[in-house]
């Protein structure tokens, strides 16, 4: 059993590199050995774009997903928050379907995968939904269109208070529109920390969703990286074999990451997560309340 692993390669922002994607599959088309091959989340934009533009611009790297599966490799994807539109996607008659997660079984060890939103408390399902259906490649089309549908839902809007406004949505919009080396800058390491927790006795934590690839020095949990060219390094992969772990950069020439990192929370996070009140972290606390089951 051999398992290849990549996340957020952003198809359709204008960073994302396509061409090296495209030429990573090309490669493993040639491999004979790869059994099973997991996106893992944020494989398309549909924040940033229009989602139906963004298929038909990336037809020819599915074309190239579809043909590994042609050749029997087992192929899956699972959600992530740029991409969790997909979850809707669920006709039987669809060459690929999709999930929130997955489990791979490995001999003794069990391989979960998770695209990485989960231990971010910024990114919330109601948003992540929104944000997937702005249908526009238009400039702030983003924010008038999740006001729109916040609108039409009268029975959850008729929950928010008055001060809850178009700004708070434009707010929102923005902070989590920035990319995750800026976004995360404070946070990052409060959600490894948060990741390398839920790792389980007998399984392998894979995620993606920072764009910055690590295994851990228990080799239990894995970040898959990104391949958007704004990360440094960036088109990477995750191997796995046997029960373990192997992250590499994509070449030429093809470079392993050996380094092994060991994260715990910082002083420095729990001050930023103990004292931030802005707009937006108080319209997000808004949301929780009113989307949260009662």
């Amino acid at each position: 059993m051999r398992v290849i692993v990549t996340s957020d390669h952003h198809l359709g922002y204008a960073n994302s590199d396509k061409a090296a994607f495209n030429a990573f599959l090309d490669e493993l088309a040639q491999e004979n050995d790869l059994t099973h091959f997991v996106l893992l989340g944020d494989v398309v934009d549909m924040w940033r774009r229009d989602a139906s533009g963004v298929f038909l611009e990336a037809q020819d790297t599915v074309k190239k997903i579809l043909a590994l599966k042609s050749k029997g490799v087992q192929v899956f994807y699972v959600a992530g928050n740029h991409d969790y539109h997909v979850l809707d996607l669920n006709n039987p008659n669809y060459p690929i379907t999709f999930s929130k997660e997955l489990t791979l079984n490995d001999g003794p060890v069990t391989y979960r995968f998770v695209h990485g939103y989960e231990f971010d408390p910024e990114q919330k399902v109601p948003f992540m939904r929104f944000l997937c259906r702005v249908m526009s490649d238009a400039g702030g089309a983003l924010e008038n269109q999740i006001w729109v549908d916040f609108n039409s839902l009268n029975n959850i809007f008729s929950k928010i208070e008055p001060s809850f406004v178009k700004a708070d949505i434009a707010a929102i919009a923005a902070k989590l529109q920035r990319g995750p080396e800026v976004r995360l800058k404070d946070s990052l390491s409060k959600i490894n920390s948060r990741a390398c927790q839920e790792a389980k006795p007998g399984e392998v934590l894979i995620f993606g969703h920072t764009h910055i690839p690590f295994i851990n020095k228990a080799e239990n949990v894995v970040n898959t990286g990104s391949w958007v060219k704004d990360s440094d390094p960036h088109n990477t992969y995750v191997e796995l074999v046997n029960g373990k772990p192997r992250l590499f950069i994509f070449g030429p020439p093809k470079k392993e990451i050996t380094e092994r990192k060991d994260w715990s929370e910082g002083e420095d996070d729990e001050k930023t997560s103990s004292t931030a009140t802005t707009t937006t972290q108080k319209a997000l606390s808004k949301l929780r309340n009113i989307f949260s089951p009662k």
